[in-house]
């Protein structure tokens, strides 16, 4: 019976956007490609087996059929995601989990013209909307102003430390805009620890590309500064030996 101790490490990676239906020939996603947690995953790869779970084509077909230890899962929707997860995270004992992919915070759930849109009395800097309802198969495109109604999703980071009963290393990622690095640090280390996660990528839609591009690691009480191109390689580091800083629950 094979040692335990000796069997690889097997690490998930999630990469890419969700894409939501508008109606059947639209959707609404995001501008981020997966490129980032596709070169997490290669560098992982040489630290144990991944299962990269991703919605960018040019991968997936990179990776059909492949014999090494990178393997990859496809999804489209923010549902697709959620249903791969579940079956991996029952399926695999994984080592650490690193959620890169830009999932959709909003699902649409109608499209409806604008009528009209006037101030609301009762409410400065309020408006009343006359809408109607237009869904259909593919929404007309006659209409001068259209409104496309969105609900939160379910956050599926979260899942990991709940339902998914996951008490590995995870590692969470998270983008804003428009604030400064106090800011950033600020809200990343509070996002970590609303979802149990050991470390957060956090960085700014300004430091995602040019020269300087790069995003802070942040652990419990910690944050390194890390250049966009060394991201990869050290979270391979941080993986293989993932002690120092760990923020996550571990019962």
């Amino acid at each position: 019976m094979p040692d335990p101790a000796l069997a690889r490490r097997r690490f998930l990676v999630t990469a890419g956007p969700t894409r939501e239906r508008i109606d059947r020939v639209r959707d609404w996603g995001n501008v981020f490609t997966g490129t980032t947690g596709h070169a997490i995953a290669v560098a992982l790869a040489a630290a144990g087996d991944v299962d990269l779970v991703t919605s960018n084509a040019d991968h997936l077909r990179a990776l059909a059929g492949s014999p090494g230890p990178l393997r990859a899962v496809p999804f489209v929707s923010h549902a697709d995601l959620r249903q791969a997860l579940t079956a991996l995270t029952a399926t695999h004992r994984y080592a650490g989990v690193f959620m890169t992919a830009a999932v959709s915070d909003y699902a649409p759930t109608g499209a409806y013209q604008v009528v009209d849109r006037r101030p609301d009395p009762a409410d400065p800097g309020g408006e009343l909307w006359t809408v109607r309802d237009v869904r259909a198969e593919k929404v007309k495109s006659t209409f001068d102003d259209l409104a496309v109604l969105g609900r939160r999703t379910e956050k599926l980071v979260d899942l990991f430390r709940g339902a998914l009963g996951y008490r590995g290393l995870l590692v969470k990622f998270k983008l804003e805009v428009g604030i400064d690095r106090e800011a950033l640090i600020r809200v990343g280390q509070s996002s970590r620890r609303a979802s149990g996660a050991d470390y957060l990528v956090a960085n700014t839609l300004d430091m995602v590309a040019g020269p300087s591009a790069g995003a802070y690691l942040l652990g419990d009480e910690t944050a390194e500064w890390v250049p966009r191109g060394e991201l990869p390689d050290r979270l391979r580091r941080l993986a293989e030996d993932p002690s120092p800083g760990r923020g996550g629950p571990k019962t």
